[in-house]
């Protein structure tokens, strides 16, 4: 307490030497009670008046010193908080979320499913068409020790090209309202993309591929998109044709396919499976039905939800002959897990081989569905 009290008390000049001489006053009254009492010489008044004064001060002292020690502890008093120096607002720290256990590639296929089978497609009008709007990039390789290239593979290999170019282009499919009734198809010219590996050989192999597709393509009428993995049929006679069961849908398509040569059999039924499902056309049990079959699959992951989309990965090891060492083909599809829309798809072949960076796919298609009223 009488710390405290010197931290408040106002400043005075001399206060130290008073303070001093108060408490020696006081020890000298206290010491003066021990003794017998005396006769007190008469004093001038204002000695006595001085003499008063000084032993309220004494007194004052004295309390202030004996009742820290003496005195019971007195109840406690609220006192203010200091206020907080302006300065940066602050923020309180978040509690750290419970951590949530990841999804396997299986879980989030089967959500897709669900997804898929709860959506109602947009009902078309008379005149109206589903629009899918796509993007394509590929990769063309070039090996100069065997003198030709192409698409990495089918007739070349990333992991002995020696230079690689990107192509890129895009397109519109116009999806009628009756599946069987007439679609409607064009596509944009080629653009030339990144290029690696040997830059003159690259630059000149990537000039001579535009050169061999062509121009881009008009609004024309077609039947059905064909799959490359399907031969003849397109997506609708898949649709019709295939076992709505999972696990028969698997079988169906190894059937399908034939037999196994290159040791990748899951790998060429999940591909079929996502090139159908890319579509985004069929009734909504069907693509559910796919969806449980691609989780049937060995060899998936996922990675982290963005936007509401899921990225599953598909890996397989095959090799072209049974002697020969099997390399990493791997297959992705992202989705809207809220509808079960397909919104890109992407094939690597001989994944982290060669030159061409891991991140460049052999092909990627990316897609936007939308409602029009009519055809450009």
């Amino acid at each position: 307490m009488f710390e405290k009290v010197q931290q408040t008390r106002p400043e005075i000049e001399g206060e130290e030497e008073n303070l001093v001489a108060a408490r020696a006053l006081l020890l000298m009254e206290i010491q003066g009670e021990r003794r017998p009492a005396r006769s007190r010489a008469a004093r001038r008044p204002w000695f006595i008046a001085a003499g008063a004064l000084g032993a309220a001060a004494a007194v004052t002292a004295g309390v202030l010193v004996v009742s820290g020690i003496t005195a019971p502890t007195p109840a406690p008093t609220a006192e203010a908080v200091p206020t907080r120096e302006p300065g940066p607002v602050l923020v309180p720290s978040p509690l750290p979320s419970p951590t949530a256990t990841p999804m396997t590639g299986a879980e989030v296929l089967m959500g897709a499913a669900n997804a898929a089978a709860g959506f109602t497609p947009p009902v078309l009008a008379p005149g109206q068409y589903l629009r899918r709007a796509w993007t394509q990039e590929f990769l063309g390789v070039y090996d100069a020790a065997l003198g030709y290239g192409g698409a990495p593979g089918y007739n070349a290999s990333r992991s002995t090209a020696t230079s690689g170019w990107v192509l890129h282009r895009s397109g519109v499919d116009y999806a009628p309202a009756d599946l069987k009734a007439q679609w409607y198809q064009e596509s944009g010219a080629l653009d030339a993309g990144d290029i690696f590996g040997d830059l003159a050989e690259a630059r000149a192999q990537q000039e001579a591929a535009i050169q061999g597709f062509g121009q881009g393509q008009e609004l024309s009428p077609s039947e059905a998109p064909r799959l490359p993995e399907g031969g003849a049929e397109d997506v609708l006679w898949f649709f019709e044709t295939m076992p709505r069961d999972p696990g028969a849908m698997i079988a169906w398509i190894h059937d399908y396919l034939g037999p196994d040569v290159q040791g990748w059999a899951d790998g060429k039924v999940g591909w079929l499976l996502i090139g159908l499902l890319s579509h985004n056309v069929g009734d909504p049990e069907m693509r559910a039905s796919m969806y449980r079959a691609l989780s049937l699959l060995p060899g998936s992951t996922v990675g982290a939800e963005h936007d509401g989309e899921r990225t599953v990965t598909f890996d397989s090891h095959l090799a072209p002959s049974e002697n020969a060492e099997t390399s990493l083909k791997r297959y992705t599809l992202t989705i809207d897990m809220g509808t079960g829309i397909v919104t890109e798809t992407t094939e690597t072949s001989e994944v982290g081989e060669g030159l061409i960076p891991g991140g460049i796919p052999d092909s990627r298609m990316t897609f936007e569905m939308s409602v029009v009223d009519s055809l450009p």
